[in-house]
């Protein structure tokens, strides 16, 4: 039987996807700051919109009700939206966006009551990376100095504080990719890599740099599970949504320049981080003056080669889940290259508008 799920961030880079996939066989209400794109519209036509502000607690509450009335009670929020800024000072976008507007979720839902549970996406980023040798689980604390990091470590506080009033599954959300790339810091990696001469060969570190990866439809696949499994799940849990362990630049690297082809060197040069650091400055410095946004940032080195390595047994565990074969980051890079060579005004125009934040959905391709 259908359930009716709310969508927060229906209209962004995750919400979209995972808005179209379940309205096919559940009821969907997106809430929206910014109007769905014509092709998520065709996509899903028998959504709900709304536009709201999530930082408005009354506009959330005031979305439930009106859904009660019409004989639609709420049995899922998957609360997905989320302000994201590439520096590491705080704004008081990420307060009112990622704490206050957690916090109005929560209250409108415990409020309205009938919520069987609330998900929320947080982030793999927000977590320490572990010493060698050790890999972060469900249980590694969120937190951090970077501005975003600690705005998901208080929302994932405020989930685990208030599950006894609304049940919570927290999250975890590796680097999210499309065979289109549209995501920010991989995008930056095939570009840097696929410059001619040396400039495309430089590494900072020892290549040990890393992240877990998961393509999009795999997180469509994950948030579908667990409203499948809900019955069968505690009060407040904390997932992973990722391959397991992480992959590494020595990884990233050769197999972006095989895919590039032309005879390119697949032999890294390793560039100290200082110099490192300085050739951010550098380009940061450059794309202001031509007012062209920035992903990489001087703070980013501080976690060169310190690799994000998650073990994700418990999560696949609870679900009976797995990452789907062939969607690992490694086994798509040939497409993602493809893509980049071959359709390559799409490819840039796409991946701009993620990196500005003015994502407009387009489906994935049907496997």
């Amino acid at each position: 039987m259908g359930r009716t799920i709310l969508i927060t961030g229906a209209s962004g880079y995750l919400g979209s996807a995972i808005s179209v996939d379940l309205a096919r066989d559940h009821t969907v209400i997106g809430i929206c700051r910014r109007e769905p794109s014509p092709e998520q519209l065709r996509a899903a036509p028998a959504a709900i919109w709304e536009k709201s502000e999530i930082i408005d607690v009354d506009c959330i509450e005031g979305v439930l009700k009106r859904q009660a009335v019409g004989g639609r009670r709420v049995d899922y929020i998957l609360h997905f939206a989320a302000f994201t800024d590439y520096g590491d000072k705080w704004q008081d976008e990420y307060c009112d966006t990622n704490v206050i507007g957690t916090r109005n979720v929560i209250e409108a839902a415990d409020r309205c009551g009938g919520i069987d549970r609330i998900v929320f996406a947080g982030s793999i980023a927000a977590l320490t990376p572990p010493r060698p040798g050790e890999m972060l689980t469900e249980k590694s604390p969120a937190g951090g100095s970077v501005a975003y990091c600690r705005s998901k470590a208080m929302g994932e506080a405020l989930m685990a504080e208030n599950a006894h009033r609304v049940p919570a599954i927290v999250l975890r959300i590796g680097g999210v990719f499309t065979d289109w790339c549209e995501l920010p810091p991989l995008f930056s990696l095939m570009n840097a890599w696929s410059m001619p001469s040396l400039m495309g060969r430089m590494v900072p570190g020892r290549g040990r740099t890393g992240f877990p990866y998961i393509h999009r439809k795999d997180i469509v696949r994950i948030v579908r599970r667990i409203v499948e499994k809900n019955e069968n799940l505690d009060s407040f849990e904390t997932l992973f949504a990722a391959h397991p362990g992480c992959t590494c630049h020595a990884e990233l690297f050769p197999a972006i320049r095989k895919a590039l082809g032309g005879g390119c060197s697949t032999r890294p040069i390793s560039i100290p981080k200082q110099a490192a650091r300085l050739l951010l400055h550098g380009k940061y410095a450059a794309n202001t003056l031509m007012r062209r946004e920035t992903y990489e940032r001087a703070w980013m080195i501080d976690y060169v080669d310190r690799p994000l390595v998650v073990d994700t047994a418990y999560t696949c565990r609870r679900l009976d889940w797995a990452p789907t074969p062939g969607l690992h980051v490694l086994d798509r890079i040939p497409v993602l290259m493809d893509h980049f060579k071959t359709r390559r005004s799409e490819w840039l125009q796409r991946n701009r508008r993620r990196n500005d934040q003015k994502y407009e959905f387009e489906p994935d391709p049907k496997d």
